[in-house]
């Protein structure tokens, strides 16, 4: 007596069935069908889309220990036997010959294969049918017992299960492909954005060394170094492989020393800096840069100037939760908070923060410090 619940626990837990490899498992599904059920011939077969036609996914002849396609089944030829498949129902037939639904297939089919007896077993994917598997005996006939076709069912369920891994499979591989296309896509955008950029941080200099008096000079500087800030989060982009996320320590870092090189030269200021790993998306990271951008310039020019003996910058990065809290203190003589005469670059600290929903404040007490709280993910 075979044993039905061996074989079935078996195949659940084949290696081919839980990586989708439909092939390899329907092949397990076969011999193993074959052997227990002593029957000659099994064979599964899928549905087009429309129903219209029967196509052999594959056939198994345990005589020859033969693996072949059979030719496809059209609803044309065999419009009363679709007619029975579409009930989607077990269909068993005792003596194959004798059975009307079977009439249309008696020449072509039956009667070359020497079937006496078959059971078909429709096939489902999410609700719907989709094939069928076949188990069919041949030169002997045959009476199916209720246990032969509770397990007939099983191994149409297992072959079923292993359709639909195979096809969440396909997408995954698509899906994987698909992203792999965008990400060389965005950095090839970032690659060519960067260059771009840089060849607007080089007109710049052009102009700043055109420009006759220290204001547009000034002017030129401090667009370049917004340009610049820009610049070296596509920078990070391409170096990284990473398409829209960035480091901001690694970033902040490179934009210390850039400012430092620009407005920086013989103040001799003293950094502290503190900053843990954090990584934001592209679309915060342009907008925090800018941030970061506009109020390390102006420490730059307003808190070093030559009053102060002794300019230092205390900068520190924390990650608290899903928020990045960055903070920039300078020991400047700062500002007035309550003047009506704040100046663009508090405008444009304040709306930027406002793009990314950050939180900004700002203490003037032995220099200034501003404090940034940015939602990350």
């Amino acid at each position: 007596m075979p044993d039905y619940l061996k074989t079935i626990e078996n195949l659940s837990k084949s290696a081919s069935l839980h990586k989708g490899n439909l092939k390899s498992f329907t092949r397990e599904v076969l011999i193993n069908s074959s052997k227990d059920l002593q029957c000659d011939r099994c064979n599964v077969w899928l549905f087009e889309q429309d129903q219209t036609k029967l196509v052999s996914l594959l056939s198994y002849t345990s005589s020859d220990n033969l693996f072949i396609n059979e030719s496809p089944l059209n609803i044309e030829q065999l419009p009363n036997y679709f007619k029975f498949l579409r009930k989607n129902e077990l269909i068993v037939s005792d003596n194959a010959s004798m059975e009307a639904m079977n009439t249309e297939l008696l020449d072509g089919y039956i009667i070359p294969n020497n079937i006496t007896s078959m059971i078909d077993v429709p096939l489902r994917s999410e609700a719907k049918m989709i094939g069928v598997i076949c188990f069919e005996h041949v030169k002997k006939s045959h009476s199916w017992s209720n246990d032969e076709k509770k397990f007939t069912q099983s191994m149409s369920q297992l072959l079923s299960l292993a359709l639909e891994t195979n096809k969440k499979r396909k997408y995954r591989i698509e899906l994987e492909k698909i992203i792999s296309q965008k990400e060389i896509l965005i950095g090839e955008i970032n690659h060519r954005v960067k260059n771009n950029m840089a060849v607007i941080v080089s007109l710049l200099n052009l102009q700043k060394n055109k420009t006759k008096d220290s204001f547009h000079s000034d002017l030129m500087e401090e667009i370049k170094s917004k340009v610049y800030s820009m610049s070296m989060i596509q920078e990070q982009l391409h170096a990284s492989g990473n398409v829209d996320r960035i480091h901001v320590e690694i970033y902040l870092r490179k934009l210390i020393q850039n400012l430092n090189d620009s407005y920086g030269q013989g103040k001799n200021v003293v950094f502290d800096i503190e900053m843990d790993r954090v990584i934001i998306d592209v679309s915060t990271a342009i907008p925090c840069g800018l941030i970061a951008n506009e109020i390390l310039t102006n420490s730059f020019k307003y808190a070093f100037n030559d009053l102060n003996k002794d300019p230092k910058l205390v900068i520190r990065l924390k990650k608290v939760g899903s928020t990045a809290e960055l903070t920039f203190s300078d020991n400047g003589s700062g500002f007035d908070l309550d003047s009506t005469k704040i100046g663009m670059g508090l405008e444009l600290i304040k709306s930027l923060s406002e793009q990314i929903d950050a939180s900004i404040s700002f203490k003037v007490e032995d220099g200034v410090t501003i404090k940034l709280l940015v939602p990350i993910d």
